[in-house]
């Protein structure tokens, strides 16, 4: 686990949300300063096989094989408000994903583009396939795997960003028993607390 968890695009980012009406209702309907607040921001185009660094600066990504290292939106891009990772389509290791943890700030929203995930929400387990997307709430407990197959993708998201694209010390993915103290304190310096092991392969083999 390279940052957090998986990669993910919004808990709800649907066109109700935008303005859609005259200028000169804006005042009066209190969406003027949200307008207004959105003039000053510019588009951030990331190109396919790139990804974005802290300081804004678009570089090579690298291979499909390295987890959560394609971002493309992050929490500076967005005021704080989300923070996006590819999973990029590829050969990834099967059977492997993140640990049973809760995020005490975080919503996490993940959506499949190809291959097979398993997650477990809340003790409820349930395989992903191409085009399911599933929102994690903040304060619940959950993990998600790459299932069977090694070929996979998908896009996750994590909104407010908070720290989930801080970078993370190589503890953080230590499964070593020795460093467990200490893989406990990184995951509560980036707002997470970590409960658990990742799914068993025989748990995800049994999950339909």
């Amino acid at each position: 686990m390279n940052r957090r968890d998986l990669l993910a695009v919004g808990a709800g980012l649907t066109l109700t949300g935008f303005p859609f009406c005259l200028p000169g209702s804006l005042h009066a309907s209190g969406q003027g300063d949200r307008v207004s607040e959105g003039t000053n921001r510019h588009p951030v185009l990331v190109r396919s096989g790139f990804t974005r660094r802290s300081d804004g600066i678009n570089e090579r990504a690298p291979s499909p094989s390295a987890m959560f290292d394609t971002e493309v939106v992050r929490s500076s891009d967005s005021g704080g408000r989300l923070a996006v990772f590819v999973f990029p389509p590829g050969n990834h290791h099967s059977y492997r994903g993140a640990p049973l943890h809760v995020h005490h700030e975080q919503d996490e929203w993940i959506y499949v583009m190809t291959g097979e995930f398993v997650a477990e929400v809340g003790g409820e387990r349930m395989r992903l396939k191409p085009g399911d997307s599933l929102l994690m709430p903040m304060r619940v407990p959950h993990r998600w795997s790459v299932a069977q197959e090694s070929y996979c993708g998908a896009i996750h998201l994590y909104t407010p960003a908070g720290l989930m694209e801080a970078e993370w010390a190589s503890v953080g993915r230590s499964e070593d028993p020795k460093d467990q103290e200490a893989r406990k304190a990184e995951f509560e310096r980036h707002g997470l607390t970590l409960l658990g092991q990742p799914l068993s392969k025989e748990e995800i083999d049994r999950t339909l």
